[in-house]
């Protein structure tokens, strides 16, 4: 079949045809030119584009420093642990991601999205990983990786987690870790801190963190379009956090957390010489490691209203009465001002009346004639009443604040209490009225308004032992850098030497030395065979009592005495002063002592100076 055009058809279709050449020839020229300015003058660009979309940068955690005793035995150090982060680059469709993530794991998805958001107004990118849920399980782990395939941009990244070796040892002074805050974040300080870190949050964690932080590495590795590490292609490893040597030593610090048994209080053990604690307990007391990547809310309500505080230093910030252990300021204060001599005795027929009242002493039938030696052996509160009425408020303060008490003592610690020491001029400026003469027979046997904390006892009892030196307390001996190379050397600290003659001091010692070692000594049961210790009992009224007849023992637990009992040893060469408060434990000589009997013990022992034990000890 033979088709028949007419010129003006064929011209129609020529023309068309010439139309359709110029187009397809712009469309290649076109074409040809793009595909040169990217390959050719752009190729570079995006050949560092094309690289940087397939590589990451990852942070590598450094482990934090450890912890060590005074002998180099580790307190504290890391564990591997594991933590889920998502990178929203990699994140097809968060809502699904989130849901199957939360299902999976069974940890909320509102505070998966709520951590999402915080890093989003922090300006966190796309292509840097967000920490999601921190210290999670192998089984939880083996779980997001069998199931990575339906979690796009969710991945495991392993991370040091800190690991108390002895749970809730030395809790208080090691304090925790949490997660770092907007206001931390804003410091200067921080400025290498991300969202989701985990920074010291109390106690010497928070104020050694730069110590004990270390220098993160980093690691660069090729992921696929789903985010996953396919190569990893450079690195370089983190540096661990400095090495701190504590002033602690760990056999004394489980004695004395020991002994203390389910009993609340605190005490202090100090070296005498130098001023550095060798062990420091609050009981009661929480584990550290509950807060490792992240404290339930369920626990965190229970330790903060539980009722005895577990979260309180107690050692550096309760403030007690000290009770009959104060007597030894007073008796100090009285023999320097010589209103009394060592030998002028005074009557005690169980009370003395002064202001129109009775002020009883703690034995009713009295102690009958005694000196001051006699006095503290067996802790009469009649001669100090005496004694107090002599002196004044005002002497008495003196000397207690020369002695440490109401004043920090200065210790490397967060949240150290002043205590209280009065005067006439602090209850016009406080109370807003004069003082009277009767308060001051409170204050002689440590009761009113004094207060301590029982490292001021601790340290108060060292300068009576050494002589006259009041110390700094120190709890870090030195720091090193992971290799072993000394960066730092802490030294005793004086913060001033008590004008104390040698006589009074002398008298003094030999009278402690009796509250122990003396048959009616009040301290008998921190006796120990083959060592002279020197000790000093107390007991801190909680509530004036409803009536005279009324005992302990018949009261609810919150409204018994504190027990309190300071001692140091070996009286002719003293090498360790300690302070313990018992709260609600009663009497000093029975619930406070024993206590210290047996650090003081385990202390000897372990310098192989105790020959023998002695099974028999004195009740007062």
């Amino acid at each position: 079949m033979s088709i028949n055009l007419s010129h003006s058809s064929l011209q129609l279709f020529q023309r068309r045809t010439r139309i359709v050449a110029v187009f397809l020839a712009c469309f290649f020229v076109i074409l040809i030119t793009r595909v040169w300015y990217l390959q050719v003058l752009q190729g570079s660009f995006y050949k560092e584009r094309s690289i940087k979309q397939r590589t990451r940068i990852q942070r590598v955690l450094s482990q934090r420093g450890e912890f060590l005793d005074r002998e180099g035995r580790v307190l504290v150090d890391t564990q591997p642990g594991f933590n889920i982060t998502i990178t929203l680059e990699d994140v097809q469709d968060l809502d699904p991601t989130l849901k199957l993530l939360s299902r999976l794991t069974g940890v909320s998805e509102k505070k998966a999205r709520e951590t999402i958001r915080r890093a989003r107004e922090k300006g966190t990118p796309a292509f840097q990983p967000i920490r999601l849920f921190t210290n999670v399980d192998w089984k939880t782990v083996a779980l997001l990786e069998a199931n990575q395939i339906d979690l796009p941009g969710i991945s495991v990244s392993p991370e040091p987690l800190r690991n108390f070796r002895y749970g809730d040892l030395f809790a208080h002074a090691f304090g925790y870790l949490g997660e770092i805050n907007r206001s931390e974040l804003a410091d200067a300080s921080f400025r290498n801190y991300r969202i989701g870190d985990e920074i010291g949050k109390a106690g010497l964690e928070k104020i050694l963190q730069h110590e004990l932080k270390g220098t993160d590495g980093f690691r660069q590795v090729e992921v696929n379009s789903r985010g996953r590490i396919i190569n990893e292609t450079a690195g370089q490893p983190p540096f661990p956090g400095n090495r701190i040597f504590l002033t602690i030593d760990l056999d004394l610090q489980q004695t004395l957390e020991t002994a203390f048994g389910k009993q609340s209080g605190a005490g202090v053990v100090i070296d005498v010489n130098s001023g550095e604690i060798l062990a420091m307990t609050s009981r009661p007391a929480f584990s550290p490691n509950l807060f490792s990547g992240g404290i339930p809310q369920e626990e965190w309500n229970r330790l903060l209203h539980d009722p005895l505080h577990p979260l309180t230093n107690k050692a550096i910030s309760g403030q007690y009465p000290p009770g009959s252990v104060f007597k030894i300021v007073v008796a100090v204060a009285a023999l320097e001002e010589k209103v009394i001599s060592p030998h002028e005795t005074i009557y005690c027929r169980g009370y003395t009346r002064f202001g129109g009242r009775r002020f009883r002493c703690w034995k009713r039938g009295g102690h009958g004639k005694l000196n001051l030696t006699r006095a503290l052996v067996e802790s009469c509160d009649v001669y100090f009443y005496e004694l107090g009425q002599r002196l004044g408020i005002d002497k008495i303060a003196e000397y207690a604040k020369n002695l440490g008490l109401g004043s920090p003592t200065g210790i490397l610690l967060e949240g150290e209490q002043a205590g209280l020491i009065p005067d006439r001029s602090w209850k016009r400026r406080v109370r807003r009225e004069p003082w009277f003469p009767g308060e001051t027979l409170s204050a002689a046997i440590g009761q009113g308004y004094i207060l301590a904390t029982p490292i001021q006892l601790a340290n108060l009892t060292a300068a009576i032992a050494n002589g006259g030196t009041l110390y700094r307390p120190q709890l870090v001996r030195r720091i090193e850098d992971y290799e072993g190379t000394l960066l730092q050397e802490k030294h005793p600290t004086v913060r001033h030497d008590v004008p104390i003659s040698s006589r009074t001091l002398n008298l003094i010692d030999h009278a402690l030395e009796g509250v122990v070692s003396e048959k009616h000594g009040t301290g008998g049961r921190a006796r120990i065979r083959g060592v002279r210790v020197a000790g000093k009992t107390g007991t801190a009224q909680v509530v004036r009592m409803r009536q005279e007849e009324e005992k302990q023992e018949e009261l609810p637990d919150r409204y018994r005495d504190h027990a309190l009992f300071v001692a140091f040893a070996p009286v002719e060469k003293p090498e360790v002063a300690l302070a313990i408060v018992v709260e609600h434990g009663g009497h000093g000589g029975s619930a406070a002592a024993p206590i210290a009997g047996k650090v003081l013990r385990a202390y000897f022992k372990k310098t192989g100076r105790i020959l023998e034990i002695a099974d028999r000890h004195t009740t007062p």
